[in-house]
């Protein structure tokens, strides 16, 4: 007997030491997170500035939305505009504020009230920018920015969307409603309620499920912020002693703030919305302090399950949720009766427009391989002011999928390919030529399909998208005869054969046909690829790629004759530095993602270099510019203006002779775009650039460039443009096209046709 006794009182030590270990250890741990002051320090990610520019066409609601993003107030007529106010004026009203300075035919007027100025955007017919105003005192300017805007946050490696919201900051009644359906005992347990606990036993007795836990809010937020979601009996006892021991360490008020700040609320692409803050943003355009009953209810329904009460995808089942919170609140008696059903009578949210919530998550993605590249330091917490513009990514992102939507419902082969599992792949980089800055990036169809970032990683054949490069080549030096190359020097289109390093070289022309002799700018414009060939081989290859590098050309190239029509491989970032160059009449800059990057504390950590490099005179660029004009005019690029794209632009249709890689690179002189198309299996897909690439680069152009004024390229000392006679293509294609009688060329001065016969005279 005694034997049992001591047996029994040592077994009642040792599992009273083990839980006093045990509970030691869950103090250590919740006592390290506490002290890390509950957050890891984020990597916050800002867009660039939203630019307003005079002469721009705005679209509809354009300006309102994109207001309301930044967080601005909109107040009607007679009420005061305080800091963060904005209004819509007619055009008395606007004539009250400029009563000198207004130009004629405008029609309305946004007058807002930033912290430290104010500006006034005048608009016309079709809601044309006709002029704008910034200052205490209002003074004409051409362009007004907005605030830079978080679109996305890291904690650690994780994407999280989180605004860190303050207890007081919110709204009583949303507290209400998460307490009433989540905890109503919340202030009287001290983590753990049996009560609660068994309620939901039996609950899930009854339903023969376990679809309740019982958890109080306490459990919850060590269930989300200290513990794994995976369900054992082992995880549940822990999850029960870390609760015990956060109440003895944290006040009510702590935890439930740090529980609004941390529970899951959603998903915004590859992003967690995470807390009470983000979700108010994400499901009703609002900040947290401005959420109304209703609302509080929803936050609270889809607290949760966010996937199963997502009012977007999900209204029916968000609606019984909310209702459900609601009559809980009621029988808590936390809201009268005329209060419920007026908050069960509103409506659920629509789902914000796509370019408030896009996360752009390969701009992201190229974002981090930056900072890696210039070895900033993101473990104390940043922010990076990104080179991003929303709209431009949201518009590069719906041309991709809509581009890709439509070749696989044209085009038998690809749509038989996508039914089984084998889908078409695109990429689209655009820049703004004048700083270098990357505005827009899809690196494929979906990050949730693959991550793989084709944009910034993938190596792809580039066919004809760098003839330009050759010719650009020849406009440097002299024919064999000893005279500078323009866009009318004849060169030869004949078939012909290149022997090298016991190798034949044969190119053949896309069509089969060779034209004889053509102009140097006909070569170019439609894609010939025995006349490129010949031309290359005439300059020198060696020449050819002296000047790829010059343009910013990186990857590896080997005087070969093929290298004439593309035959290597480069990055699509590359192919976009090139033609940034050229877009630029010459002069090279790198490329960024990044503006600046800033500590918490706003310490300048990383600035962004701004230097350009003369590459090649700016004349002969602008010459070549010219030329490419005529791909979108009366080239292989020419169906750009039937997809709705009519500005002034330059660009090139590129082809590989597999079929496997078809691209389109193209510019204004204020936007420059490539886009690439293929399969990632480097299966031949059948497509051109004009087929598969220029689709989607004419529909983000005509969306994001088009907006701002039809300017033409300018010309430099030392260019001049004249007119010429065109010739149409002696083989038709088959399809009725109107050619012009003339079209414009530009030449270097002395060299455009008639000048030597003025210099005689």
């Amino acid at each position: 007997m005694k034997r049992f006794i001591l047996l029994t009182i040592l077994t009642l030590t040792l599992f009273i030491i083990g839980i006093f270990s045990w509970l030691l250890f869950l103090n250590k741990t919740i006592a390290s997170r506490l002290k890390e002051r509950q957050f890891a320090p984020p990597i916050e990610l800002y867009s660039a500035p939203e630019k307003i520019i005079k002469g721009q066409t705005l679209q509809k609601d354009f300006l309102s939305s994109t207001l309301v993003q930044h967080k601005y107030r909109q107040r009607d007529e007679g009420q005061i505009l305080r800091e963060g106010d904005y209004a819509i004026l007619d055009l008395e009203q606007c004539l009250q504020v400029l009563p000198e300075s207004l130009p004629d035919g405008v029609q309305k007027c946004v007058y807002i009230h930033k912290a430290t100025t104010w500006q006034l955007i005048a608009i016309g017919e079709k809601e044309v920018v006709v002029e704008i105003f910034e200052g205490e005192k209002l003074e004409p300017k051409l362009f007004i920015e907005l605030e830079p805007e978080l679109f996305a946050q890291f904690y650690g490696n994780t994407p999280v969307i989180r605004r860190l919201v303050k207890i007081n900051d919110t709204p009583p009644i949303c507290l209400e409603a998460l307490l009433a359906i989540e905890d109503s005992g919340f202030l009287e347990h001290r983590g753990f309620s049996v009560g609660g606990m068994a309620r939901a036993m039996w609950r899930n007795i009854r339903r023969g499920s376990v679809s309740e836990g019982g958890s109080t809010l306490t459990q919850q937020l060590v269930k989300n912020y200290y513990l794994t979601s995976e369900r054992t009996i082992k995880r549940k006892i822990t999850e029960i002693g870390m609760a015990l021991v956060l109440e003895a360490h944290v006040s009510k008020d702590d935890i439930l703030e740090t529980y609004l700040n941390v529970i899951y609320m959603g998903q915004n692409g590859p992003f967690q919305i995470r807390g009470y803050g983000s979700a108010a943003r994400h499901y009703f355009s609002k900040d947290l302090e401005e959420l109304n009953l209703s609302e509080c209810a929803l936050m609270a329904a889809i607290v949760n399950g966010p996937g199963i009460f997502n009012p977007f995808t999900k209204p029916e089942k968000a609606l019984a949720r909310r209702k459900l919170v609601l009559e809980r609140m009621v029988t808590l008696k936390k809201i009268t009766q005329t209060e419920f059903s007026e908050a069960l009578a509103t409506k659920l949210p629509n789902r914000p427009p796509a370019i408030q919530t896009e996360t752009a998550p390969y701009f992201v993605d190229a974002v981090m391989n930056q900072m890696v590249r210039e070895k900033i330091d993101t473990e104390k917490g940043l922010r990076v002011y990104t080179t991003l513009n929303r709209r431009a990514q949201f518009l590069a992102t719906s041309a991709a999928e809509k581009g890709l939507d439509k070749l696989e419902r044209d085009f038998k082969k690809i749509k038989e390919r996508k039914e089984k599992g084998n889908l078409l792949e695109t990429c689209l980089i655009s820049a703004d030529p004048n700083s270098g800055y990357i505005q827009a990036l899809v690196g494929g169809r979906g990050y949730k399909v693959s991550q793989f970032n084709r944009a910034i990683m993938g190596h792809r054949q580039v066919g004809s998208i760098m003839k330009p490069v050759v010719f650009l080549t020849a406009l440097e030096g002299l024919t064999p005869e000893g005279n500078p190359y323009t866009p009318l020097t004849i060169i030869e289109d004949k078939e012909f054969n290149y022997r090298y390093e016991g190798q034949k070289w044969s190119p053949q022309n896309y069509d089969k046909k060779f034209r004889n002799n053509v102009p140097l700018y006909v070569a170019l414009k439609d894609s010939l690829n025995a006349a490129t060939a010949n031309l290359g081989i005439q300059v020198g290859l060696p020449s050819v790629i002296d000047v790829a590098r010059r343009l910013g050309v990186d990857s590896k190239l080997l005087p070969v004759p093929s290298i004439t029509l593309g035959a290597f491989e480069l990055f699509p970032i590359e192919v976009l530095k090139a033609y940034t160059t050229i877009s630029r009449q010459g002069s090279k800059i790198d490329l960024s993602f990044i503006r600046h990057v800033e500590d918490l504390e706003g310490n300048k950590v990383y600035s962004h270099n701004y230097k350009e490099e003369p590459s090649v005179s700016r004349e002969d660029a602008t010459v070549l510019t010219g030329m490419m004009k005529q791909t979108l005019q009366t080239g292989s690029g020419r169906a750009a203006k039937y997809y709705g794209f009519t500005h002034p632009a330059a660009g090139k249709t590129g082809t590989t002779s597999d079929t496997k890689d078809a691209w389109f690179a193209g510019f204004t002189p204020y936007h420059v775009a490539i886009v690439w198309i293929g399969y990632d299996n480097n299966e031949s897909h059948g497509l051109t650039g004009a087929s598969g690439a220029l689709p989607i680069w004419a529909e983000y152009m005509k969306n994001y460039a088009g907006q701002y004024p039809p300017i033409d390229f300018p010309l430099p000392d030392g260019v001049v443009n004249a007119t010429v006679p065109f010739t149409p293509p002696p083989q038709d294609d088959g399809k009725k096209t109107e050619w012009p009688e003339s079209i414009e060329l530009y030449f270097k001065s002395g060299t455009e046709p008639g000048a030597e016969l003025d210099q005689e005279e």
